[in-house]
């Protein structure tokens, strides 16, 4: 017997009642699997509620059918006649007596008609959402996504303009304009064009950076960078509430693509209301329903609190247009004190302060926060924390890096998940990957002048100094005016030993940026490497001077005390006078003592090293063990000079060379890239005094001929004294030309050196005559 026979004979035997309730939850069930499907298949929001009116119309239909065919179930109420067939199953039941002598026209209102007539408005319903759900992803009629048509492309950069506001509430309208960037930053299917790459746009424009993006300027800047489409809006009062209206406009035709008007009864509802407006976006420009339902609404994404999205809107503004990150700072902490549940804000707050390479105590706070509230925060935004988290708080890189790794399976373009995770194999020595990942980045989003930089100084350290110029001219050519182009062709030179050249870029670049203390402390800091290498020391002291001070006019002690340790360390490694170092650092740290510095801004690793480099264990080991109370295991930097180098210096100093070896040949494989091949250095200098000079040969050459964007940090230490060593190993092996050469460099690098290092200068004239061949 067929299922729907034998449903039928069970509609027969029961009452009126029964069937109500059968049916309500036979609906009931129906109702849930279709939400099932609509989740699951991603079903257009319609199609439950045409399910629920089905379900409403036939209603009437069942219980009619069900008081014609048996009437109100009572005592005398009678079976349906089931007469068995010739196989012994039971046939189809026969119409009771009473049923047949009763007109034709209850013959319409049968079971079967009934449940088939229900089946096929299902399949009419089914039907209907098949062809919308094939229009919509073949472009097709107005149900046809703009992707689809091939209005846009998936993943195509939009500029969003700054909203306007007829309320004359400026902040209430970049609120707003903040709020649909975030929502609409969880599409897979567009990449929102963030205010800093539009701040770098206006840049090359000659435009004022803190100007706002209106709609014309964001058209502007669109077809400038060939980008396709702009969001635009307006927020505009009414009574009480407030008219929200966005509209997605074609940039070459000026054609609104996409338009939507949405109120709300308050100003609590303006957050909902950019989420409904926002989503409205996303699924005509193309986005999965399915994915655009998974997404969080911005009231938990955000903050329930408008006060705070205001400030936090404003505090983007100061610190990406405006570049004032100090007074940015500021604004995200009181944002953060309106809603101390806001993740977006810590997040914002951490990066800010890292962006200023400073106070890592409230960095690390910050992003603590973040963390902590991490599910306020939008997909692609929690996995950038959690990279963040791993990265800066738990020190934990293969977690960060799996983070990335996840983000950019769900947002292949990602410009900061490329160029972070770029920096992490930078740091695993993984050269070749962090470049394809910094290019890729560049490719993405070739507003970024941070993917250009890491390009060059990757390609430099693969030993492809062609290809780091080809990238740097193309960066040049983006971004004439860039801090991080004076850096990078610095850089680029003085990998290449061309100093002079190095120091003339910084010095226009420390002019053009003269009114940022921030920039100037950096630029004052590499001219004094430059000048230090070359044996200038007075020249040099004199730089970090000039940084010293823009770094206390900054408020940040930690960077002063770092700025001098750097100089005591010439007095060390260059000049040999310990006591001046010394004395130095004793005057510093009476200017900027430890205690008023927060435990993980203090500069342990540079303080520990300098005394142990200067001989006086005494001083340095009391410094690692506070460090290694005051600091928790999973806060101390992987790249932090501290330990293997530190202790390696400090058996150095105390005699015990073959622990010194073994402490150093770990910080030669686990240094940062900003150290690449130091520790070949000072690994060679302990191998020389082990009396093992073959393998100190090796290593000081090796040195050398390492490619290396960053050398002149460790050159400005290093490189006279290998020199002058290899010089006198080859000496002592015979090697008469090979010391002729290495003692010929070092002459040429202080040809021009202080006085108080011609001396050195002089030997090896003098070493050059005894060994040429014509003496």
């Amino acid at each position: 017997m067929s299922r729907l026979k034998r449903l039928i004979i069970e509609a027969h035997r029961r009452s009126l009642w029964q069937v109500f309730l059968i049916y309500c939850g036979g609906a009931l069930v129906a109702y849930q699997a279709v939400q099932a499907l609509t989740e699951g298949l991603g079903l257009p929001d319609w199609f439950p509620g045409f399910a629920v009116g089905l379900f409403i119309i036939f209603l009437p239909v069942v219980l009619a059918t069900a008081f014609v065919q048996e009437g109100i179930a009572g005592p005398g109420a009678r079976e349906p006649v089931v007469a068995p067939t010739d196989a012994g199953d039971p046939a189809e039941p026969e119409e009771p007596a009473a049923i047949r002598e009763r007109g034709a026209h209850h013959r319409i209102l049968t079971w079967r008609n009934a449940i088939l007539a229900l089946a096929g408005a299902f399949a009419v319903l089914g039907v209907g959402v098949s062809g919308y759900t094939a229009m919509r992803v073949m472009g097709i009629g107005p149900a046809g996504t703009l992707i689809a048509k091939g209005v846009l492309e998936s993943r195509d950069p939009i500029v969003i303009a700054d909203f306007e506001s007829a309320t004359g509430d400026t902040l209430l309208a970049m609120a707003v304009t903040e709020a649909l960037r975030t929502d609409l930053s969880q599409s897979p299917v567009v990449r929102v064009v963030e205010p800093e790459q539009l701040h770098r746009v206006l840049q090359r424009m000659r435009r004022e950076t803190e100007a706002a993006i209106d709609y014309q300027l964001a058209r502007e800047v669109a077809i400038r960078d060939g980008l396709k489409a702009i969001v635009a809006g307006e927020i505009n009062s009414v009574g009480t509430g407030y008219v929200l209206t966005v509209r997605l406009v074609a940039v070459e035709t000026g054609e609104v693509l996409v338009a939507y008007r949405e109120a709300a009864t308050d100003s609590a509802r303006i957050i909902s209301v950019i989420d409904q407006a926002s989503k409205g976006l996303r699924e005509r420009i193309g986005e999965s329903l399915k994915t655009i339902r998974q997404a969080e609404p911005l009231e938990r994404v955000t903050t329930s609190s408008l006060a705070a999205l205001q400030k936090y809107s404003l505090a983007l503004r100061v610190s990406e247009t405006e570049g004032d990150e100090a007074r940015g700072i500021t604004l995200f902490e009181e944002a953060i004190a309106l809603d101390t549940t806001f993740a977006m804000a810590y997040r914002a707050l951490g990066i800010g302060l890292g962006n200023m390479f400073q106070e890592r105590a409230r960095q690390v706070e910050a992003f603590t926060k973040a963390y902590q509230y991490r599910d306020r925060l939008t997909e692609r935004e929690r996995y950038l924390t959690l990279a963040d988290y791993y990265t800066t708080v738990a020190g934990d890189r293969e977690r960060a890096i799996n983070a990335y790794l996840s983000l950019l399976d769900l947002y292949p373009d990602d410009p900061t998940a490329l160029n972070n995770l770029g920096n992490l194999y930078s740091r695993q020595r993984d050269y070749a990957r962090a470049a394809e990942l910094y290019l890729r980045g560049v490719d993405v989003d070739s507003s970024n002048p941070v993917a250009y930089f890491n390009a060059v100084a990757t390609h430099v350290d693969l030993g492809r100094p062609d290809e780091a110029g080809a990238i740097l001219r193309a960066m040049e050519q983006r971004f004439p005016l860039h801090p991080m182009v004076a850096l990078s062709e610095a850089g680029l030179s003085s990998a290449a030993g061309d100093y002079e050249s190095a120091a003339e870029r910084m010095k226009e670049s420390r002019e053009v940026h003269s009114g940022s203390l921030a920039l100037r402390a950096e630029a004052s800091t590499w001219l004094a490497r430059f000048a230090a290498v070359r044996g200038r020391l007075g020249e040099a002291r004199a730089y970090l001077r000039d940084a010293m001070t823009a770094n206390e006019d900054r408020g940040l002690p930690a960077e002063c005390l770092k700025n001098t340790a750097e100089m005591a360390r010439w007095d060390v490694e260059i000049v040999a006078e310990p006591a001046r170092a010394l004395r130095s650092i004793e005057e510093s740290l009476r200017r900027y003592a430890l205690e008023s510095i927060p435990p993980l801004d203090r500069p342990y690793g540079e303080l520990a090293w300098l005394y142990a480099r200067a001989g006086r264990s005494d001083l340095a080991r009391p410094l690692l063990d506070e460090y290694e109370a005051v600091i928790e295991p999973g806060l101390r930097r992987s790249d932090e000079p501290l330990y293997s180098l530190v202790l390696g210096d400090l058996a150095l100093a105390e005699g015990r060379l073959q622990e010194a070896i073994a402490e150093h040949r770990v910080w030669a494989e686990e240094a940062p890239v900003w150290c690449r091949a130091c520790g070949d250095a000072q690994l060679g200098f302990a191998y020389e005094l082990s009396d093992q000079p073959d393998s100190a040969l090796v290593l000081y050459e090796g040195y050398l001929t390492t490619p290396w964007m960053w050398r002149v940090i460790w050159d400005s230490y290093y490189l006279a004294t290998i020199y002058e060593r290899l010089g006198l190993l080859h000496e002592r092996r015979g090697n008469r030309q090979r010391a002729i050469y290495y003692y010929g460099k070092l002459v040429e690098l202080w040809q021009d050196a202080d006085a108080e290092l011609q001396p050195r200068v002089e030997a090896a004239r003098r070493a050059i005559e005894a060994l040429s061949p014509d003496t």
